[in-house]
């Protein structure tokens, strides 16, 4: 006779959230700290959870790991067997690199994590949950392919037309009003 676990089943779901903002606008940080307050209230709501941590990569692009210091950290804490469950507002949060995104969702699911993207409803915790996260992960790469070649094309007509105003003037320039 075997007798039952209930050790397990008294055990809380460990959770974790990811947020990440691409840049340091004031849009964006006003993003930032929406998501942070969001993911705590979220995760402590729930009885049966326990807040992990709140992993959060502000200002940087999702199309590379990388530079993503606290996403390189939650992947170690979920390898370390500290996770059982993270959420994430939209896939292109999480990344906008489709090859990256899958690659790590199956380390996360190597050890043991799976991912809940919000927008999405897409859960990898079910079987059949790659396909669509692979097409909503090159959607998103798309957008920010499509997104960086529209900045280009803008720097390019607004320094053609005499235009071009950044932050700061290079070496040697001075800015008068918005030209150089």
């Amino acid at each position: 006779r075997i007798e039952a676990n209930h050790e397990r089943d008294a055990q809380k779901l460990r959770v974790a959230a990811y947020c990440r903002v691409s840049s340091s606008s004031e849009d964006q940080l006003n993003s930032f700290a929406a998501q942070n307050i969001h993911y705590t209230q979220y995760i402590t709501e729930h009885e049966n959870w326990r807040l992990v941590d709140i992993y959060a990569d502000e200002g940087i692009t999702g199309t590379s790991v990388e530079k993503r210091e606290d996403f390189k950290r939650m992947l170690a804490d979920s390898g370390r067997g500290l996770i059982d469950r993270i959420l994430v507002k939209s896939i292109s949060r999480f990344a906008r690199n489709t090859a990256e995104c899958l690659e790590a969702i199956r380390q996360f699911r190597a050890n043991g994590t799976t991912i809940f993207f919000e927008k999405e409803n897409i859960d990898t915790a079910r079987m059949s949950s790659e396909l669509m996260t692979a097409l909503h992960a090159a959607f998103s790469q798309s957008e920010s392919e499509s997104i960086s070649g529209n900045m280009r094309w803008s720097y390019q007509r607004r320094m053609e037309s005499g235009e071009f105003n950044t932050c700061k003037a290079p070496w040697g320039f001075r800015l008068d009003g918005r030209k150089l």
